[in-house]
């Protein structure tokens, strides 16, 4: 098998992902720090030292009496007199009780200045940049939060690009196993398996490609073998008409003669089933020929008619008693010769299986759903294993029933017919033995 090259590492996809996304966050961290900057330079911004600056030269320019800034005043302030009482602040409630304290301990940030009219003030500042626009400050959070948080957002929705690109590239590759799966499946095994570019996948697909090989090569054999059959048993179906015509035709010319009534009638079952020999034989060169018998419109009574015709030289031949219930009415659609062949086989099983002097039962029926026929035969009915398993292809597992001969395939032929014409075999038993039901929609 041909070596598949140019497959990189799962690994080095994964590694190389890694790298991406790295390499990607630091764009996303250079253009956020340029933006930072750039507004900065615009004046848009201000730098996180403004703050402590903008304290610094207000003492330095009023040292012995406060002068109260602008709006532009970026520090927070509460200005008490000698006795301690407030004069100005441009903070609040607690936010002022926190302002004192903070002065109380000597904080970085804060600074407590003393004027040469006995009042004081303390400044609190934060090291962070913030709006240069007093309303933005206001109406909206610290402008260095807003900005850390367009850093994370970015890097989170880098993270979230590079994984679905990806989890894309995967799918497309391990799609690939489902493909050749579907293909493998449908047993359209002729094609070129693909090539996923990745080691560990192309190593997997080469295992598939090994169990292509191979199965292509088993069901080649096997058709091959089955074309083999079908020729041979074409061509012994060819060979049985002959035999067959020159029975019917000895039958044709016994009958000329005058015979005995008993004779007579036995010459006649002879001639009928002869008959319905070349019926099967016809069948079985279309099936050999891949053609099958089309739906036809047919009688429902008649058809009964006849299928009570052929089962009765059956039972005869079995010494058992036929009776027979017609309650069919009306036209259905159905391939008339092979439901014949199916609804015999069932009836012969259930002579096959009742003793010398027994009774089988044919009965049809019609229901608002369409019409059933049911054989039943007084047996020793099918056991619990027969009623799951009799309508499986080669079964004979049923020592309740077991007859001479029996191949399991006219259940299962019967059964099978049955669902090509939309209906339904079921088995049971009754007081007397086995039935088998056969229903059909309408």
């Amino acid at each position: 098998m041909e070596k598949r090259q140019h497959s990189v590492s799962l690994s080095f996809i994964l590694l190389r992902f890694g790298f991406t996304m790295l390499f990607c966050m630091l764009i996303c961290c250079i253009i956020w720090y340029a933006g930072m900057i750039f507004l900065q330079n615009q004046g848009l911004v201000y730098p996180g030292h403004v703050g402590n600056q903008q304290v610094e030269h207000l003492i330095e320019k009023s040292p012995d009496k406060f002068i109260k800034p602008d709006d532009d005043f970026l520090a927070q302030y509460a200005i008490f007199d000698k006795n301690g009482n407030l004069i100005v602040s441009n903070v609040e409630g607690k936010m002022r009780n926190a302002l004192l304290d903070k002065a109380d301990r000597n904080s970085l940030d804060t600074l407590k200045h003393s004027y040469a009219d006995g009042s004081y003030g303390v400044f609190l500042w934060h090291f962070r940049k913030e709006f240069s626009n007093p309303v933005l400050r206001a109406s909206l959070p610290p402008f260095e939060y807003i900005w850390w948080t367009t850093l994370g957002i970015a890097c989170v929705l880098c993270w979230l690009f590079n994984t679905l690109r990806l989890r894309k590239r995967l799918v497309a590759k391990i799609r690939l196993f489902s493909d050749v799966s579907e293909k493998v499946g449908e047993q359209k095994l002729d094609f070129q398996m693909p090539r996923a570019g990745i080691k560990e996948f192309d190593q997997a697909l080469d295992a598939m490609e090994q169990m292509r090989q191979a199965l292509y090569s088993s069901l080649s054999s096997q058709w091959a073998a089955q074309q083999q059959r079908d020729s041979e048993m074409s061509a012994l179906a060819h060979d049985l008409k002959t035999p067959i015509t020159i029975i019917g035709g000895n039958a044709e010319l016994l009958l000329e003669d005058d015979i005995k009534d008993e004779h007579r009638k036995m010459v006649e079952t002879i001639l009928e089933s002869n008959n319905r020999a070349k019926q099967y034989v016809s069948c079985l060169l279309e099936a050999s020929r891949g053609e099958d018998e089309s739906f036809e419109s047919e009688d429902l009574k008649a058809f009964f008619d006849e299928l009570c015709r052929n089962a009765k030289p059956v039972a005869e031949a079995g010494k058992i008693n036929l009776v027979q219930k017609n309650n069919l009415s009306g036209n259905a659609k159905m391939q008339k010769h092979h439901l014949l062949r199916a609804v015999g086989n069932v009836v012969q099983n259930a002579v096959e299986h009742s003793p010398e002097g027994g009774t089988v039962t044919i009965e049809s029926g019609m229901s608002e759903s369409g019409w059933s026929i049911t054989v039943s035969d007084s047996g020793a009915g099918f056991s619990k294993a027969a009623i799951l398993h009799a309508t499986e292809r080669l079964w004979r597992g049923d020592s309740a029933r077991a007859a001479t001969g029996h191949n399991g395939l006219g259940l299962w032929f019967a059964s099978q017919v049955v669902q090509n014409h939309g209906g339904e075999l079921e088995l049971s038993n009754s007081d007397k033995g086995g039935v088998v039901l056969m229903k059909f929609k309408g």
